[in-house]
């Protein structure tokens, strides 16, 4: 909870109870600054203490989010009215014969400009890139490829790092297939198998247009830190370019390690929460 809102929560190191804090907490901002539970003596507060602190600072967190979400515009300068002007005076336009007959029919406005041509569906890049990872061994070679139902396998055990993800080969397959038709696309690193994927789709709104959203970035743990989930970014990010879009917003699970940093260090900024129910309730 301390991380997901900015904080960070510090732990007493006593390891023996009932020496100095043993057992206590305390919470920090972003800049070091004491927030809760730190005393001239170490830390002061308990486990109970820091979540009450945290839950009752989500109202204001919220609040926060919504300003930034949605800024007002700016007023409107208003041109001062001269003394000598006098107040304003609304003329009639009167339409002129010459004026009438140069309304254009329809079918003439279409014959002048033509229809444009339909966009050409979106195709994922394919991107070869070598790394040398320690972790992994001597330099390899990595694939950014679009994924196909072939990879349905694959894919159900890498979603297996998501918390509560116990999805069948077949269900992925459909939702592959559904995928495809909805304009979204899923792209998978393939190093010898399937290392990563990345999924994104194209959201229609009222108020911002054409919106893409990444609604899956994973990495298997062996190959993170490698570059493997930025290239899939940018793929995904190509493509969304290409559809229209003119943002984009991801979809970060809260009990991955490290998955918001991850965003934030690329220009992301946290704008609202997001709140899930299932539809079967």
């Amino acid at each position: 909870m301390a991380e997901h809102r900015g904080l960070k929560l510090l732990r007493s190191r006593k390891r023996k109870p009932g020496v100095g804090d043993f057992g206590k907490f305390g919470l920090t901002d972003a800049k070091g600054e004491a927030l809760l539970g730190i005393g001239k003596e170490g830390l002061t507060a308990t486990a109970q203490e820091v979540e009450d602190y945290l839950r009752g600072r989500a109202l204001g967190t919220w609040k926060l989010s919504a300003e930034t979400t949605s800024p007002a515009p700016p007023a409107k300068k208003k041109k001062p009215i001269k003394a000598s002007e006098g107040p304003s005076v609304v003329r009639r336009r009167v339409r002129t014969p010459a004026r009438a007959g140069a309304t254009k029919t329809k079918a003439r406005l279409r014959a002048e400009n033509p229809p444009k041509p339909p966009r050409p569906p979106v195709k994922p890049v394919l991107r070869i890139v070598a790394d040398e990872d320690a972790k992994i061994g001597p330099a390899s070679s990595w694939q950014i490829r679009p994924a196909t139902i072939a990879d349905a396998a694959a894919l159900a055990g890498l979603l297996r790092h998501i918390a509560g993800a116990r999805i069948k080969r077949g269900d992925i397959a459909a939702n592959i297939a559904s995928l495809k038709r909805t304009k979204g696309g899923l792209v998978v690193a393939d190093r010898d198998g399937v290392i990563g994927c990345c999924a994104w789709t194209i959201v229609p709104t009222i108020h911002r247009g054409l919106l893409g959203r990444l609604t899956l970035l994973l990495v298997d743990k062996p190959h993170r830190r490698s570059g493997v989930a930025t290239a899939m970014m940018e793929t995904a990010l190509e493509a969304l370019a290409r559809a229209g879009c003119g943002a984009v917003e991801a979809m970060s699970d809260i009990m991955i390690d490290n998955a918001h940093n991850f965003f934030r260090t690329r220009g992301y900024d946290q704008k609202s929460y997001r709140f899930v129910r299932s539809l079967a309730d």
